[in-house]
């Protein structure tokens, strides 16, 4: 009885709290002071791909998009160019400092977590438990400390799960805008109009049937997307002859080949390999060898041990080496599927939930652990609530298959929990939303019944 007495006072306590402006203020205040944190411990801002962002920007003020390679001057293959342009814009154009630069970006991501506390508003949801979230989840915040594209990505994406629900044409387009331009930020996100189209189309039919009015409408976010990436399909096809918004050497390649090792990795074996270098361990498991041969196969540097196509000193081996590694990949699949299919099923869990933090004190990295864990658990309970209650729930069902889609891209390739950072902000609000319904609920078997004791 005690424990029931105990739970029902927590209960009233995040209850009260929670109803509490004041909260939702000084919520608001930790992630101001998050940011200006995240700003400071991450200087200088740079880790990774971006230097290769910095370089693609510096080339596009002199009016070229690209970089010089052993072959000279060529046209980059790897990168689509919507977060270069942004990086030219702000560091070239306007001049500002890289830390401004990075402040821009962590003001855009606070803008899409107040863009969906307005949603939460309109939606009739306390969102006072999604900004604390927000105060204690900061991976968002800490994924746009560096100048690297997921930070632009997380508010596109965002917008297109906030701005699909809305059921109007205008909003539709709007949506595919907004998945267009996450998808010039990270290619990745290419195939995230179609979701939403797919998820129109079934939500009209879920309420209509196939003769509703609206479901021609379903197909304007592929349209709005289309035309966002018809730039950079048509400089795909005047340089490379391919009509496709797709880097011409993508890594998905590479990133498939060193998932089939992926297991066998210590976490120094994977930095290791991202400097381009070895360890005892990697030429034990044979995995130095196999990169050197598919090298030599393809008349590459055999000593080029990475698997970022960068890496390769031109443009033909940059995409020599993404095919190479495709079909190598495949293979090693073919040959042990169990293996693959133990890795795949890891990374439903790491997608999400970060394991280290290298650069934090080990009290903030326990902490963050902890909040890791427990939203995206809140948050797959807020999906599945999403789904289940489909007509009741608050948050359309419609966002849910946005927030899962870049880890269903990523299932299958190797892992680096910041894949999942595009669509962070939406996994928080449906565990915010989770907690919201978990303390109405309460009150209500809480309440007294009135007819009885009447």
């Amino acid at each position: 009885m005690s424990t029931v007495r105990s739970a029902q006072s927590i209960t009233d306590v995040l209850r009260t709290l929670l109803s509490d402006r004041r909260t939702l203020v000084a919520a608001w205040l930790v992630i101001g002071v998050e940011c200006i944190a995240a700003l400071y411990l991450f200087r200088p801002w740079a880790i990774g791909d971006s230097f290769h962002y910095l370089l693609l920007a510096k080339n596009l003020a002199d009016g070229h998009y690209g970089s010089v390679t052993a072959a000279g001057f060529e046209p980059d293959v790897l990168r689509p160019p919507g977060y270069p342009i942004i990086l030219w814009f702000l560091l070239e154009f306007l001049g500002l400092p890289r830390g401004a630069a990075v402040a821009v970006q962590l003001v855009g991501i606070c803008g899409a977590i107040y863009a969906i506390q307005r949603f939460l508003v309109s939606r009739g949801v306390n969102p006072t438990a999604f900004i604390v979230i927000a105060a204690v989840y900061p991976f968002p915040l800490l994924y746009g400390a560096n100048l690297l594209a997921e930070s632009w990505a997380i508010v596109a994406t965002t917008m297109a799960g906030l701005l699909v629900v809305r059921g109007n044409a205008r909003a539709y387009i709007w949506s595919g805008a907004a998945a267009g331009i996450a998808a010039l930020m990270r290619s990745d996100m290419l195939l995230l109009p179609l979701v939403l189209s797919a998820v129109i189309v079934i939500d009209q039919f879920r309420q209509h049937g196939w003769r509703a009015a609206g479901l021609g409408k379903a197909f304007l976010p592929i349209v709005a997307a289309g035309l966002v990436l018809l730039p950079y399909t048509v400089w795909n096809y005047a340089h490379f002859h391919r009509a496709a918004p797709l880097p011409a050497a993508g890594a998905v390649g590479t990133s498939l080949y060193l998932s089939t090792w992926q297991r066998e990795l210590s976490w120094d074996d994977v930095q290791t390999i991202i400097r381009g270098g070895s360890t005892p361990h990697i030429e034990q498991i044979g995995l130095g060898p196999a990169v050197r041969q598919i090298n030599h196969s393809i008349g590459a540097p055999e000593r080029i041990l990475a698997f970022d196509p960068w890496a390769y000193p031109t443009n033909h081996l940059r995409i020599a080496a993404a095919d190479e590694f495709r079909r190598a990949a495949i293979s090693r699949i073919a040959a042990d599927p169990g293996r693959y299919v133990e890795h795949v099923l890891h990374n439903i869990w790491a997608l999400w939930v970060t394991k280290r933090y290298d650069r934090l004190p080990t009290i903030a990295a326990i902490a963050l652990a902890a909040s890791s864990a427990a939203i995206f658990i809140l948050g797959l309970a807020g999906m599945a609530m999403a789904v289940v209650r489909w007509r009741a729930s608050s948050i359309p069902w419609l966002i849910v298959p946005v927030t899962l889609y870049p880890a269903a891209i990523h299932l299958w390739l190797h892992t680096e929990a910041r894949y999942t950072a595009a669509t962070r902000p939406l996994l928080m609000m449906f565990a915010g939303a989770f907690i919201a319904w978990l303390l109405s609920r309460k009150r209500t078997e809480g309440a007294p019944n009135m007819a009885a004791s009447s």
